[in-house]
């Protein structure tokens, strides 16, 4: 039967779904990152994705999804919020030495509260992109 799935032209969405029912589903963060937080900084990718992982589990943070290829982090556990809410933090290298974070939640507090310990950390080891004008890319 999976094979079948598999070879079917609509298996995208059975495997979402079967993403969903197992909790592994990033999609509703990833539609979030339209209002996410966001820094660029002047750092290797997985010094950045290593950096952040540090910090997570520092900060106590459950981490429930790590994907290094695909660029995302998922962890629960943020003080103040129910146990169960999500926080994505998403990695885009926009060159070899440059990469900008996205910090997404369907909770506005959970999303802050993250972005602040991440965003604190990251600040004392890696440099910002310096901003050039008033329009972000």
């Amino acid at each position: 039967m999976l094979c079948i799935c598999l070879s079917s032209f609509g298996c995208a969405r059975a495997v979402e779904t079967t993403k969903v029912i197992w909790g592994s589903s990033t999609k509703a963060l990833e539609e979030a990152r339209a209002d996410a937080l966001s820094q660029k900084y002047l750092c290797f990718y997985t010094e950045c994705f290593d950096a952040v992982l540090s910090v997570s589990k520092e900060a106590q943070y459950e981490i429930f999804i790590r994907d290094r290829i695909k660029g995302h982090i998922v962890v629960m556990g943020i003080p103040g919020s129910i146990n169960t809410t999500e926080v994505g933090i998403f990695f885009d290298a926009l060159d070899e030495k440059k990469v900008k974070i996205d910090i997404s939640s369907l909770s506005t507090k959970a999303k802050t509260e993250v972005a602040k310990v991440i965003f604190l950390d990251l600040d004392k080891k890696f440099q910002k992109e310096v901003s050039h004008g008033s329009h972000e890319n």
